[in-house]
């Protein structure tokens, strides 16, 4: 199981660096894979910070329970993709259901499961 968790963790991070990156190098771009998009510069710098830090934060805890033994952390990404789709509940619940919104959904729903298992696992004794 542990080389499960291994593969998981591992294109958690991969997934997370591209899409942190993206928001660094093209906000616009990276927003509209999203369905976001800017009013100002101010929104695009917004992109690019806060979103890029959403996603690199993932990647830094995948890296560290992967190569430095600290699974812990990944708790705290799934922390915050579940309160990604908790959020997207929400607008659902207030707004209504938008075209398109189950792909993001699972995705990070994905994310979740991947990231709790990746945590339980990695952090056990080896033997």
């Amino acid at each position: 199981m542990i080389w499960l968790a291994r593969v998981g963790v591992t294109l958690a991070a991969i997934f997370s660096l591209a899409m942190g990156l993206l928001f660094w190098a093209d906000p616009m771009k990276a927003g509209a894979v999203l369905g976001l998009t800017s009013l100002n510069p101010l929104g695009t710098n917004s992109l690019r910070a806060d979103l890029a830090a959403f996603f690199l934060v993932t990647f830094i805890a995948c890296t560290l329970a992967l190569l430095r033994g600290k699974a812990h952390w990944l708790y705290g990404s799934a922390l915050v993709f579940g309160l990604a789709v908790f959020g997207r509940f929400i607008g659902i619940i207030v707004d209504g259901p938008p075209v398109g919104i189950a792909q993001p959904v699972i995705i990070e729903l994905v994310l979740v499961a991947i990231l709790i298992f990746g945590a339980r696992q990695l952090s056990k004794p080896r033997v």
